[in-house]
């Protein structure tokens, strides 16, 4: 039966644009795709926001977000040659990024660009360029993880063919493979014959990989990236964006949490809320994902880093009781508060909008305070 979908996949996408097709429907989401592209209105506050087109058009919650904050906006196409022109000639105070991933070229584009705007142009992002710079490359989390100490899976990437070929020989089984560029497990192998591991390592090396969600032509070669697995973990999404905090367990299906569509509510532990805050507030994340999972043992292993991320189910990003709402830090002695009501607009972009504005404040009043 897996094989037989694997090829029913294969012989699809040498015969449909999949990836055109998904980027209509997406577009097509879109409620102000034919609306000018700088808001009409005047603004309650002293700044104007610049918003990064995004090529499928996931940059529109950030439109939403302006428009019912009342903040002025523009948005902004960098994918041209004049992209430094258009930067500069804008007059924006700062700039709300959604990234392209759907192809390794386009999150090139956005990595180098944003980079020069971030530190050359001593441009403000949100999500900062340090959170965007780990968005949709497992193989940087790894490297940002096992730099800064955050419990994690083992992992291991190669780059040499005989190398990875050598561990596979010696290596416990089963082990999982993800590629560095994939959403919903989309990348994600698990393998439990050893035999199977070396005809994919090798393949990786040779012909490259690519997941279905993917150009076929998009083709991740040359490296390969092993994680221990963890049996019988159960996976946290704990999310963070401005003071406001949220967390769901991600329910199995099959042999993945991610992807799976199937969430199971209740008062986040307050141990994955203080691993949260501690590693955002250290980093001075303001947008930040932590998928994380709870071994057995109790142990937390953080399992990915998103500065951004899908909301299949955006209303109920935190329940308890049955009421939704999100956990605020109290300070110490009184620890976590649960506040009911509705914090998920427009894809949570109301809140990053806020905690994009707050950063601003913050910035003109320490500016000021030097003058």
């Amino acid at each position: 039966m897996q094989l037989a979908a694997v090829t029913l996949r294969k012989f699809i996408q040498k015969r449909v644009d999949l990836l055109g097709l998904r980027k209509a429907r997406w577009i097509a989401r879109d409620p102000y795709a034919n609306d000018p592209p700088e808001s009409s209105c005047d603004s309650e506050y002293p700044y104007t926001l610049g918003i990064i087109k995004e090529f499928w058009h996931a940059h529109w919650p950030y439109i939403g977000a302006c428009r019912e904050l009342g903040v002025a906006y523009k948005v902004l196409d960098l994918s041209g040659p004049d992209w430094l022109t258009v930067v500069e000639r804008s007059g924006c105070d700062a700039f709300l990024v959604w990234p392209s991933v759907q192809l390794s070229v386009w999150k090139r584009m956005f990595d180098e660009r944003l980079r020069i705007m971030s530190e050359d142009l001593n441009c403000v992002l949100f999500p900062d360029y340090g959170a965007l710079w780990l968005y949709e490359s497992k193989r940087r989390m790894h490297y940002w993880l096992e730099g800064h100490g955050v419990p994690h899976a083992k992992t291991w990437v190669f780059y040499d063919l005989e190398e990875a070929l050598a561990f596979a020989d010696r290596v416990d089984l089963p082990i999982v493979y993800k590629t560095d560029l994939g959403s919903g497990a989309s990348g994600v192998i698990i393998f439990r014959r050893r035999r199977a591991l070396k005809r994919h390592i090798k393949r990786c090396f040779r012909k490259g990989f690519t997941t279905y969600r993917r150009c076929r032509n998009d083709k991740e070669w040359s490296v390969v990236l092993l994680q221990e697995y963890i049996a019988d973990a159960s996976e946290w999404r704990m999310i963070r964006i401005g003071d406001s905090f949220f967390g769901y367990e991600k329910a199995k299906a099959g042999d993945f949490h991610s992807g799976s569509h199937r969430w199971r509510y209740g008062r986040p532990p307050s141990g994955l809320l203080d691993l949260t805050k501690s590693i955002t507030d250290e980093n001075d994340f303001l947008s930040m994902d932590l998928d994380i999972f709870v071994a057995p043992d109790g142990r937390y292993l953080v399992n990915e880093l998103q500065a951004l991320f899908g909301m299949g189910n955006p209303y109920e990003m935190c329940v308890v009781d049955g009421k939704r709402g999100r956990m605020r830090y109290a300070g110490p002695g009184v620890g976590w508060q649960f506040e009911e009501g509705s914090f998920c607009q427009n894809y949570l972009c109301n809140l990053r909008v806020r905690a994009l504005l707050q950063k601003l404040d913050a910035r003109a009043a320490c500016l000021t305070g030097i003058a």
